[in-house]
C-alpha cells in the first residue's frame, strides 16, 4: 500500500510539475507577445501625439482658436488617427470596425478628459504644447488598458505569428 501511494504521489508531482512548466512558457510567450502589442500600441500613440499637438498648434497658435476648444478638437482627431492604426497594426484585425471605434471612442472619453483637463490646468504653468504633452501622458496608460480589454477585447488576443 505504501508504495502504491507513493508512485501515485510521484506521478501527481510530475504531472503538477509538467502543467507549471507548461503554464510558464504559455506566460513567457504571452508575456513577449503582450510587450510588443504594447510597443506597437504605443507608437501609435507617439504617431497620435504629432497629430494632435501639430492640429492643437494650428488651431490655437495660427488661427487664434481658444485653447480648450482647440485642445478637444485636437484629441479627438488624434483618437480617430489612433484607432485606426490600431486596428490595422497593434491588434492585427485589418479591417476598420463602427461599432470598435464608438467603443474605442468612448473608451477614450475618460483619457480625452483627463487630456484636455490636465492640458488646461498645466498651460497656466507652461507653453501650450508642452502642457498637451502632459495631459496626454496622464491618459495614456488608462487608454491601453481599457481598450485591451474592452474595445478589441477577444480580438486583442495575442498572436506572436500576424506580425
Amino acid at each position: 500500500m505504501f508504495n502504491q501511494t507513493d508512485r501515485t504521489q510521484r506521478r501527481q508531482a510530475r504531472t503538477a510539475a509538467r502543467a507549471v512548466d507548461a503554464v510558464a512558457s504559455i506566460s513567457a510567450a504571452s508575456r513577449g507577445a503582450r510587450a510588443g502589442q504594447l510597443m506597437r500600441f504605443g507608437a501609435v500613440g507617439v504617431l497620435g501625439t504629432i497629430v494632435n499637438v501639430t492640429i492643437l498648434h494650428l488651431l490655437h497658435n495660427e488661427l487664434g482658436w481658444g485653447f480648450t476648444g482647440s485642445s478637444a478638437i485636437a484629441t479627438e482627431l488624434a483618437i480617430v488617427h489612433n484607432y485606426m492604426w490600431n486596428e490595422l497594426w497593434t491588434f492585427h484585425v485589418r479591417r476598420l470596425n463602427v461599432g470598435r471605434l464608438v467603443r474605442y471612442n468612448m473608451s477614450s472619453l475618460l483619457a480625452f478628459c483627463v487630456t484636455v483637463g490636465v492640458a488646461t490646468v498645466v498651460k497656466e504653468l507652461t507653453d501650450p504644447r508642452l502642457a498637451q504633452l502632459v495631459g496626454i501622458l496622464s491618459g495614456a496608460g488608462l487608454n491601453y488598458i481599457v481598450n485591451v480589454r474592452w474595445t478589441w477585447g477577444p480580438a486583442a488576443a495575442l498572436n506572436e505569428d500576424s506580425e
